[in-house]
């Protein structure tokens, strides 16, 4: 058990590192998500302490506002001049305009100053931050996860790792995705190459769609995004092939998926294997499935070689 959660949280530190980009791996290491939480609690408290400022502008703003004054119910220009006439009335008006706006003109600019936005494009400009290239990395990542160790999509979106090849083995989590992680996670795989885990994570998004009010992603964003994945994974199937270097389907098209074989003889000693053969071998053996028969191990040999001094 401790094995696995140590493969799955190492590959989903690498899973970023391998998607060619540049300066943009910071938080892919447990240690940097720790010190992400710290700064979490920094942009926190600086938001806090601003909307304490709000307050006091609000406050202020609905006070002068909400102030009555004499000529509010005066309905005639006649009525409104009569009024000004007196000079206390014009001292007033002039006030109140005056050092009266001006109480909150302060406000408004010393708030200002205390803008956290510019804290937080601070942060992200030293890296203290992540970067929308981090997230979508991350989303890669656990595309990579799900697609080596072939895990339960299911169950994956509910925040639980498990897999059951080749033993049942899970790793419970505390925080489900929501329809439009599941979308935003699908537009990943689809850049990446993913066309299969790209269909799958649509999938679920509508599926988590429908069981959400509000949802957070229309359903018709949802539909029409689907419809362009499986089209999308149909044309590279076609022109393609069914897996490459930087790409892999079904091998059938979506709506014949349920028909195809996901079973993979182990062609160990044969001295040409096809790439989708080493591909679907390496994801096996990261699984910790053995792909020797028997009768495979039966012909292995152990010689001892000392070489030439």
């Amino acid at each position: 058990m401790m094995h696995f959660w140590n493969v799955v949280v190492l590959l989903c530190c690498l899973a970023t590192h391998s998607g060619g980009q540049k300066n943009t791996d910071f938080y892919t290491t447990v240690s940097t998500l720790s010190d992400l939480i710290s700064m979490e609690k920094l942009v926190k408290t600086d938001l806090l302490r601003y909307v304490e400022r709000l307050k006091v502008v609000q406050d202020s703003i609905l006070n002068f506002v909400h102030d009555k004054q004499p000529y509010d119910d005066l309905t005639s220009p006649s009525a409104v001049f009569e009024y000004l006439k007196h000079p206390v009335h014009a001292f007033h008006l002039i006030k109140r305009m005056t050092s009266g706006l001006g109480v909150i003109e302060a406000l408004i600019n010393k708030t200002r100053k205390f803008d956290p936005l510019v804290n937080v494009m601070e942060m992200r400009k030293q890296r203290l931050l992540p970067w929308d290239e981090d997230f979508t990395g991350l989303a890669g990542s656990l595309v990579r996860l799900q697609d080596t160790y072939a895990l339960d999509l299911h169950e994956l979106t509910k925040g639980h790792i498990r897999t059951e090849i080749s033993r049942n083995r899970s790793v419970p989590g505390r925080l489900p995705l929501n329809a439009r992680d599941c979308f935003n996670i699908s537009q990943v795989a689809l850049r990446h190459g993913f066309y299969d885990r790209a269909v799958e994570w649509a999938e679920q998004a509508i599926a988590k769609a429908t069981e959400e009010e509000p949802p957070t992603i229309p359903k018709q964003k949802l539909d029409t995004f689907y419809k362009e994945a499986i089209k999308e994974h149909d044309k590279v199937l076609r022109t393609m092939g069914k897996v490459g270097d930087k790409w892999q389907t079904y091998g059938v098209p979506v709506r014949q998926r349920a028909n195809r074989s996901t079973e993979f003889k182990a062609q160990l000693f044969d001295e040409q294997i096809e790439d989708d053969q080493v591909t679907e071998n390496y994801k096996r053996l990261c699984r910790g499935e053995q792909l020797r028969t028997p009768k495979m191990d039966s012909q292995l040999r152990c010689r001892y070689y000392k070489g030439q001094d």
